[in-house]
């Protein structure tokens, strides 16, 4: 083999490795994907309890949505597609590496009689790298890298969002749920209303048609209690379609919502150290810092678009060509001999004027990142004015959940009172009914404080980004602002 031949064997096998290895080295950064059996988190110390703490049932169900709910699958796709922009945009600053392969035949005949010939396989092989493009291919990669970021606080954020919502609707099953007992009760204090306006009239003691009224208030009665039901059980079929779990088993859900607790010292301390650090910990916060350094690298894009751009080329092509000729004798003979071509280039590719084109492109990027500026500003006041709200939201919801729960307090001693007067002949049986569904009206009023006060309590360390379960997502999806 010729020693330029040898030499660009040579050369061609380590722009390949090159190449491949830049392609592996892409590869090796595609993050992992996310495990849903990772395991559920403790309650974090020092936080009053949220409704996982409280409802075991609840924990599982918010652990294993990340996984399945539609939500986060929709996100997980976003995640996909910003990393492949990531590596598309990466791959500037790697080498290209192409070849074009052909088999064929090409014959050419002259009017002296004498004709050559093409035939058999043909190739050539090229690659280029850039070298210099004053940072502008660099920004381009960590363009693509910001952007994956984004992608995953995104993803972060959603499901944050989402644990948010759960909560909320599992605890309106709870709600609804002793609605039903309610409802259920209703009708049977209705239907022995009735019973007994029918006794009376078989008895003589009341004229006839004093049932009427007695079977409107069971229809009444009936009719509401189905459509709670039937609210109850479309509620399920909402929650289970959430989650990603059409067989969810409605009898995990409790017949009450339990006893939450409240520590204003914590929830003080926690809005002071928000509001010291601007929110800097939140996901919307955290992107749009990263959205104004995108901008800024489109800026310096834009900024060296008329600079030269240099870069390396190599080529290199080989064919096979024979050719038929005709001796002094007038005999015939054939000719067969193999080109190679090898081509080196250093490039400069320098575009002098492109129609103000680099002006356009600046003077949009200066401008997207003023309105990125100015994004933040806006969400960082509305996110702290919103810390503070919830704070007071929180203190007023325990102070309604703590009202409501000496009213059912004082409801469940009426029904031992009623109990107690019924015993010594003082009152008729059916006043512990009445006292029994004043009792069971309170318990829902008691139930709808304290699903408040959680949902309050939820939104806050959500807000905050202080919520235990998002200790569930890979460490990938958190980063910080800075």
């Amino acid at each position: 083999m010729h020693r330029y031949d040898r030499f660009l064997s040579r050369w061609v096998c380590l722009i390949a490795a090159g190449w491949l290895g830049g392609f592996v080295a892409a590869a090796a950064d595609l993050p992992p994907a996310a495990s849903p059996g990772l395991p559920p988190p403790a309650a974090s110390p020092g936080l009053p309890p949220l409704p996982e703490d409280l409802i075991p049932a609840l924990r599982p169900i918010l652990v294993s949505a990340l996984a399945q709910s539609p939500q986060m699958l929709a996100k997980t796709i976003d995640v996909a597609r910003a990393e492949g922009e990531r590596i598309s945009a990466r791959s500037g600053l790697l080498p290209t590496l192409g070849t074009n392969l052909r088999y064929g035949s090409n014959t050419t005949t002259s009017t002296n009689g004498s004709s050559s010939s093409n035939s058999g396989f043909f190739y050539d092989i090229s690659a280029n790298q850039a070298i210099y493009h004053w940072g502008a291919l660099k920004a381009r990669a960590d363009i693509g890298k910001i952007g994956l970021r984004i992608a995953e606080r995104s993803y972060a954020d959603a499901y944050r969002q989402l644990i948010v919502a759960l909560r909320g609707q599992f605890l309106e099953l709870v709600e609804k749920k002793i609605g039903l007992r309610n409802a259920e009760f209703a009708v049977q204090r209705a239907e022995a209303a009735l019973a007994t306006a029918k006794e009376g009239m078989t008895a003589k003691a009341l004229p006839p048609g004093s049932d009427v009224g007695a079977q409107l208030a069971v229809d009444d009665a009936r009719l509401t209690r189905d459509k709670v039901a039937e609210d109850l059980e479309s509620s399920e079929k909402l929650f289970a379609l959430s989650i990603g779990q059409p067989d969810f088993a409605p009898q995990n859900i409790p017949d009450d919502v339990p006893k939450p607790a409240y520590l204003p010292e914590v929830v003080t301390q926690l809005v002071q150290q928000f509001i010291k650090e601007e929110g800097e910990g939140t996901y919307a916060i955290a992107n749009l810092h990263d959205s104004i350094k995108q901008a800024d690298l489109n800026y310096q894009i834009a900024r060296v678009g008329l600079r030269p751009m240099i870069g390396f080329s190599a080529f290199y092509s080989q064919q096979t060509q024979s050719q038929q000729l005709q001796n002094q004798s007038g005999g015939n003979y054939i000719q067969q001999y193999v080109t190679r071509s090898n081509n080196y280039n250093i490039v400069a590719n320098w575009s002098i004027f492109d129609g103000l084109a680099t002006r356009g492109a600046k003077l949009s990027t200066l401008s997207a990142k003023r309105g990125f500026e100015r994004e933040l500003r806006t969400t960082v006041d509305q996110t702290l004015a919103q810390a503070r709200d919830l704070a007071q939201k929180l203190a007023f919801a325990w102070r309604t959940l703590d009202l409501a729960q000496r009213r059912r307090d004082m409801a469940e001693g009426g029904v031992g009172g009623a109990t107690d007067y019924v015993k010594r002949g003082l009152y008729s049986a059916d006043t512990i009914e009445g006292a029994r569904m004043g009792f069971y009206q309170a318990e829902l009023t008691l139930a709808l404080a304290r699903t408040d006060f959680l949902n309050q309590w939820s939104s806050f360390v959500s807000t905050l980004c202080v919520d235990p379960m998002l200790t569930v997502i890979p460490d990938r999806y958190l980063h910080d602002a800075k």
